[in-house]
């Protein structure tokens, strides 16, 4: 009976099996038949192929399935035609390759993993994905859980291997184009070549009237909206493209030589009737992450000041808004306008210089014009050393110290896992203390982070905010303003620290730029996303300024308020500021620094790179004792990034606290030599310890 009954089962099975077949064998032999026939018209594929691919990056650009991308279809067409030309022009290889097939796939899913990317990226920062990404990935790397949850990272890992694997299959067992020898194959190889060039050329001619009419633009200042006016694929083409600066027409010796001497003449005059008598003090500036005056923020309240000492040292002392080159990320570019006192905007679009011009150039910024002073430079940032490269840049901007969040022992930590920034009032008063000099730091804090949880992850938070109706953009609220509310305590508690030392000191404190909480310009009081607030606290008597200020001016206004007058572009910037030549003339001056023949510096530049030092406490240890299985090793300044070297070779080592240090007693033996360092993840050796010997428990420095 159940044999019978299974055979029934299978027959049934059989049956719905066939009737598909009859149903989708014409679908399946159309779609065939179409695919055979658009292969044979690789022109007519490519184009029905670029269509597609534009659409879909629109609407993952726009994270939305709705009509907004339809609008930007039919309201911007030039640019959705341009940028449907740009993958039209990508899949044009095929016409002259064998393997056709094989690279159409390889085209469509890379421009398939931008559009993902992009899509992704747009959900945890508010920032679009752009060639840059690509280059930064390195720095990314050791803070990707920061943004993705571990099973997110799994199944991302998961997806590249199995595209992998995908990719070498396809390769080695995708059928290949015919090579038949003969005058036909010569005939249409040259034919497809021929197309190749003729799209080439019309791609290169488009693009030159768009440029001339206006409908393309590589002047990029706000790539999150250049996106969605100009396209993804166009914006993230342009952004791998556009790099640097361009030369400026009238550039030469002369002109360069002519810009020196204006400066420097107008530096003279300005000193001799200026009545400002110079000074030395500390010079310290705080630059805090995603920071801005949330309570500026139209129909949201609070049920007490998030930003309470802020306030009053802002109502007490200089104070206003700074102009910021970013919005909603971007945190290097601040740092890159304020140390350097150069106009971002003559970059390229989205462009890191940290990236880009700085990982080879050294550059007159604020650390040197300070050091020819006698100022010692230091940077302390409580995140990855590695992140944006700043371990490499730093050099180069002529910093003597960094000490980042491999050389601290960082105790407390926000639910997002950022470093929170109390930890820095402690580390800036151990640099001051390091020397015996005028010191300048420069400080980048880091708990202001996002991406902010659109779920509830504070118990009981001191901040609670009313006049959002969305639950989840009310959670990051939530979120966001307890961090600014912990760090005005970090601010409170710094200016407090400063105020008891016996050292002038000016504090600089501001924020990098607005965190991505999808604020435009209209939810804002003063109606300007790009700016943030700032005050200059000082124990030297100056006199409150108040007023609005470009991030790449601060700076040289605050060494001009001390009567400091170092370096070219410090001289420029406090004689030139509002003159009709004087965005122009900046940017002429940063292209031959960067760029052209240093002609301002004799075409020799003066700034070598430092040989940097991380941190400022040395890593010492004092004693050594055994259990049966352990050998702890104590000292001074271990952090969680430390490890025991034994002959040069790295061992696992477990971190206990600042002074305690535990490695396996099989993997050192009687006379062997042991070092402790600090690494990072990059992986780098950013401090060594001394070199000590070990004998049977006892530590004998080598």
């Amino acid at each position: 009976m159940m044999k019978e009954r299974l055979k029934q089962l299978r027959n049934i099975k059989n049956c719905i099996k066939e009737k598909i077949k009859f149903v989708l064998r014409p679908f399946g032999r159309g779609i065939a038949y179409v695919m055979k026939a658009l292969y044979k018209k690789p022109l007519l594929l490519n184009l029905i192929l670029s269509l597609l691919l534009a659409t879909v990056l629109e609407f993952c650009g726009r994270q939305t399935f709705d009509v907004s991308t339809l609008e930007f279809i039919t309201e911007n067409t030039p640019m959705f035609l341009y940028s449907v030309f740009i993958i039209f022009f990508s899949y044009s290889i095929v016409l002259i390759v064998s393997r056709r097939i094989f690279l159409y796939i390889v085209i469509s899913a890379l421009w398939g993993i931008v559009g993902l990317v992009n899509f992704m990226m747009l959900s945890s920062r508010n920032t679009p994905f752009t060639y840059v990404d690509v280059t930064l990935m390195k720095s990314v790397l050791p803070v990707i859980t920061n943004y993705y949850s571990i099973p997110e990272i799994i199944g991302m890992a998961a997806m590249i291997m199995i595209g992998l694997v995908l990719l070498v299959t396809g390769f080695l067992y995708l059928p290949t184009e015919e090579k038949k020898e003969g005058k036909d194959q010569r005939r249409k190889f040259i034919r497809n070549l021929s197309g190749v060039i003729i799209i080439a050329a019309a791609f290169i001619g488009t693009t030159q009237y768009g440029l001339k009419n206006g409908f393309i633009t590589t002047e990029i200042h706000n790539i999150r909206l250049a996106y969605s006016d100009y396209g993804t694929p166009y914006c993230f083409s342009v952004t791998a493209l556009k790099t640097g600066i361009d030369r400026p027409s009238n550039y030469s010796e002369e002109h360069m030589k002519k810009i020196v001497k204006n400066v420097e003449d107008a530096s003279e005059k300005e000193v001799k009737k200026s009545n400002v008598k110079k000074k030395k003090p500390n010079i310290i500036f705080v630059q805090l992450e995603s920071h801005f005056d949330i309570t500026q923020v139209k129909g949201v309240k609070f049920n007490k000041d998030p930003l309470e000492n802020f306030h009053k040292y802002m109502r007490e002392y200089s104070s206003g808004h700074t102009m910021m080159p970013s919005y909603g990320a971007g945190t290097a570019n601040t740092e890159f306008e304020i140390m350097t006192q150069m106009d971002l905007d003559v970059f390229g679009a989205a462009e890191y210089p940290y990236k880009t011009v700085l990982q080879e150039k050294t550059t007159e910024s604020v650390p040197t014009d300070l050091k020819a002073e006698g100022y010692t430079a230091h940077a302390i940032h409580n995140n990855s050393a590695a992140f944006y490269d700043r371990d490499l840049v730093f050099s180069n901007l002529g910093y003597d110290t960094f000490t980042s969040k491999e050389c601290m022992d960082i105790k407390k930590w926000t639910e997002n896992g950022w470093a929170e920034d109390a930890i820095l009032t402690e580390q800036i008063n151990d640099v001051l203390d390091s020397t015996e000099d005028q010191d300048f730091i420069y400080t980048i804090s880091v708990q202001g982070h996002g991406d902010y949880p659109t779920t509830e992850v504070l118990e009981n938070p001191t901040i609670e905010v009313e006049g959002i109706e969305d639950e989840a953009l009310r959670n990051k609220y939530i979120y966001y303003a307890n961090q600014v509310d912990e760090m005005d305590d970090f601010v409170k508690q710094l200016v407090e620290s400063l105020e008891k030392r016996d050292e002038e000191t000016i504090l600089v404190m501001y924020g990098d730029h607005l965190p991505s909480l999808g604020i435009e310009d209209e939810d804002l009081t003063y109606g300007n996303k790009y700016w943030t607030s700032y005050f200059i606290w000082d124990n030297i008597g100056l006199k409150k300024q108040d007023g609005n200020i470009e991030a790449y001016q601060l700076a040289s206004t605050i060494m001009d308020r001390i009567g400091i007058h170092d370096g070219i572009l410090t001289k420029f910037h406090q004689t030139q500021k509002g003159s009709d030549t004087y965005l122009k003339n900046l940017t002429d001056l940063q292209y031959d620094i960067f760029y052209g023949k240093n002609y301002i510096y004799d075409q020799e530049n003066p700034y070598k790179p430092t040989d940097i030092t991380f941190g400022c406490r040395n890593l010492e240890v004092t004693k050594i004792y055994e259990s049966d299985d352990s050998i702890f090793i104590v000292g001074n300044n271990f952090t969680n990034y430390c490890n025991v070297l034994v002959a040069g070779n790295k061992i696992s080592t477990t971190f206990h606290n600042e002074h305690l240090l535990e490695i396996s007693k099989e993997d050192i033996q009687d006379g062997d030599v042991f070092e402790v360092d600090i690494i990072s993840k990059a992986p780098r050796t950013l401090r060594r310890s001394a070199e000590y010997q070990y004998k049977k428990g006892i530590d004998e420095e080598k």
